[in-house]
């Protein structure tokens, strides 16, 4: 988490040049080898070939971005070809606003008045969605557009 907390800081201070090359080098040192995949659009593989054993899907990738960039489409192909689930907080977000209880009439009412979702309650989803994937044996995950800010970061650090 330290180098997301370093990305975001040099994104937020303008280096925005400087963000997008550290997560190119974070993502080289930890995709898998291009020599599983055929020639051509690395996506392309067959089923069999994408699902990795569960010892070496145990990724824990972070997808920074501005609104609309790709990060939701590429996060999605990497979670099928990795066999790890794409975890994006929006769609926690509206999983639970389309259940029952409080927590979901808190956020409906949040963002009912056009509000952000504060941060303790998306680290909440977060983590209850994390401790529901080990319970059921998920091994990994990539984060679809969180953190967000220094602070969540910051809370994700003491999460994990």
């Amino acid at each position: 988490m330290a180098a997301v907390q370093r990305i975001l800081r040099a994104a937020a201070s303008g280096g925005a040049a400087a963000a997008r090359r550290r997560m190119a080098s974070l993502a080289q040192e930890q995709a898998p080898s291009a020599a599983a995949a055929p020639k051509g659009f690395p996506f392309a593989a067959k089923e069999t070939m994408r699902r990795r054993p569960a010892e070496e899907r145990n990724v824990q990738w972070v997808f920074l971005g501005c609104p609309g960039v790709g990060k939701g489409t590429y996060a999605s192909r990497l979670s099928r070809l990795l066999g790890v689930p794409h975890i994006a907080t929006g769609d926690l977000v509206r999983d639970e606003l389309a259940s029952t209880g409080p927590l979901a009439a808190q956020l409906a009412e949040i963002v009912n008045q056009g509000k952000l979702v504060s941060d303790e309650i998306i680290i909440n989803l977060l983590s209850k969605r994390l401790k529901k994937g080990e319970d059921q044996g998920e091994s990994g995950f990539i984060l679809d557009g969180f953190p967000r800010t220094v602070k969540q970061a910051d809370l994700q650090d003491k999460m994990l």
